[in-house]
């Protein structure tokens, strides 16, 4: 229990202390985030390396009090590359091809070593994450909110399933994320950028692999889609979208469902929580599908499934 006290008061702190000045060192080195189109919902610039501060505390946690087997020391050199990339990203601009064949790159760094149907399947899944991730964080406090709740509930699940060693990095993923969105909150002083929510994605991906090795019963492989509904749904509903359009996948667009709860008048503070609402009911549902089939759990399901679905078709209505 020390050692869980200490990990997380080194990280929470360690956010806390890192976020300001990285901010400040963002307006000099150009990683600002300037309301240039309509797709943005903020009107002034913010800075947008929020995400340093988030995975050099996570790292200074990890590396202090984790046990560093294999996999997680791959995982980690894997958000190492990626909070490069997203970093250079979040001041240049990268071409989306780039960024994609890194999220690859750090997805197979991750499960190496695997069957090769393992890499392909966990690269596909980590990938899927990853970006997921990264198109939700188009409003104050959205990303950040909604990590917290799938971390934590991907903690207890690991732990249930005997792994430890990977649920305490959930912990801590959790106790980061809830330190920087005291400045990420509306109105956000600082983004977390690509560097933030590339990376927070990314190690959420690949922490969440063994809900699938480990599956206590024939639906359990359910419970990680539940445990990130939303941003999965929001994803490919954004890319059919961009494709039925003409436009390439990485298109920018305001088509989010974040942007179409905004566009009925509801603010961003209010639209925030009715998404982070809907995260924590779908990591609910996962925790009864990854412990066992039950009527709750089924009805649960149900009702979320429901929820997504009527979602996914006003979307494509909208098109």
């Amino acid at each position: 229990m020390w050692n869980l006290f200490f990990a997380c008061v080194t990280v929470f702190f360690g956010v806390m202390l890192l976020t300001p000045p990285i901010g400040a060192v963002a307006w000099k080195i150009g990683a600002v985030d300037v309301p240039k189109d309509a797709r943005r919902m903020h009107k002034e610039s913010v800075p947008r390396s929020g995400g340093v501060a988030i995975f050099l505390a996570l790292l200074a946690g990890c590396v202090g009090f984790c046990t560093m087997d294999p996999f997680l020391l791959r995982i980690l050199i894997g958000a190492t590359l990626l909070t490069m990339i997203g970093l250079l990203d979040d001041i240049y601009s990268i071409r989306p091809l780039g960024k994609l064949l890194a999220q690859i790159g750090a997805a197979v760094i991750g499960v190496y070593g695997a069957s090769l149907g393992v890499v392909l399947w966990s690269s596909f899944w980590v990938v899927a994450v990853t970006n997921a991730h990264n198109f939700i964080d188009g409003i104050d406090g959205l990303f950040a909110g909604c990590a917290s709740v799938e971390s934590i509930v991907l903690a207890g699940l690991l732990f249930l399933f005997g792994q430890e060693s990977l649920a305490l990095p959930c912990v801590l993923i959790f106790v980061a994320c809830l330190a920087f969105r005291s400045f990420n909150s509306h109105p956000a002083m600082i983004f977390a950028g690509d560097c933030g929510s590339g990376t927070v994605g990314y190690l959420l991906g690949m922490l969440s692999l063994p809900l699938f090795w480990e599956m206590r019963w024939e639906a359990g492989w359910l419970s990680p889609l539940f445990l990130f509904a939303y941003p999965l749904t929001d994803l490919f509903t954004s890319v059919v979208r961009r494709i039925l359009r003409g436009n390439s996948p990485f298109h920018a667009d305001r088509g989010h469902i974040h942007h179409r709860i905004c566009a009925t008048g509801i603010g961003q503070i209010a639209c925030g929580r009715i998404l982070i609402f809907l995260s924590a009911l779908g990591a609910l549902v996962a925790a009864f599908l990854s412990t066992g089939g039950d009527l709750i759990a089924a009805s649960l399901s149900c009702v979320v499934a429901a929820v997504f679905l009527i979602e996914i078709r006003t979307l494509f209505y909208c098109i």
